[in-house]
């Protein structure tokens, strides 16, 4: 092998090493999470009532059903409540037990609920009034929450502050360990989510319930966000 051939092939593996090197230096990195929590106003409100009923025969209990989930809704709807939602009626056999005459039926019952959906979170003593006018014999829970609009606003204002939170960690192990920055490598939102202020019943049932329901106030609720941050070492 002459010189020059040896001269090209030792500045080739200098080279090959070099870059290595270099893209080894290129890959050190500090990876950090940020976290953000926003307590705020919730501006939308359920309510879910519901009623059961037991008569003698299944037609008789699908037929009352029906006459008090119209009858809530249609008062509802006199007080310009539109965002209703029905779950499926559930209708089965009511059964009790004896000693003696063992498993019998005694009727048919059926169940349904009501969902309602409000802005207007000082109404829900009004739509539980509303419910129970028309036949509910059960509210299930008062929920406050973030409507849609709302969740993509704060979303997106608790995932700036996570990222901040994490650039800010980058930044103070960078300086500890006397090296800077460089680019981010990589970003990824780990988590968000919000938990709905849900307001359980203790009376449930007729005007008690309605009492109870025009004492309810609205309680903030919690917004979390998670962001990972990768950034380059120079």
């Amino acid at each position: 092998m002459n010189t020059k051939k040896q001269v090209l092939i030792l500045l080739l593996v200098v080279g090959l090493l070099a870059l290595a090197g270099c893209q080894q230096a290129q890959e050190n990195t500090i990876d950090v999470q940020g976290s953000s929590e926003l307590n705020v106003k919730p501006d939308q409100a359920e309510v879910w009532a519901g009623f059961t009923v037991v008569k003698a025969n299944a037609k008789d209990a699908q037929n009352e059903a029906n006459k008090i989930v119209n009858a809530i809704i249609g008062g509802l709807k006199e007080k310009s409540y539109t965002d209703i939602q029905t779950e499926q009626l559930s209708l089965y056999e009511e059964r009790t037990w004896t000693e003696k005459e063992g498993s019998k039926v005694i009727g048919w019952r059926a169940s349904q609920t009501v969902k309602v959906k409000t802005t207007n979170l000082g109404s829900v003593g009004e739509i539980v009034d509303i419910a129970v006018t028309g036949g509910a014999n059960q509210i299930n829970n008062i929920q406050f929450e973030l409507s849609n609009a709302k969740e993509q606003e704060y979303k997106q204002k608790a995932l700036a502050e996570a990222a901040t939170s994490a650039k800010a960690k980058a930044e103070t192990i960078a300086q500890s360990l006397g090296v800077k920055l460089g680019k981010i490598k990589t970003v990824s939102e780990s988590n968000f989510g919000y938990v709905p202020y849900v307001y359980g019943m203790e009376k449930a049932v007729g005007a008690a319930a309605v009492e109870e329901a025009a004492t309810v106030m609205p309680s903030d609720v919690t917004v979390t966000a998670n962001i990972q941050l990768v950034y380059y070492v120079k």
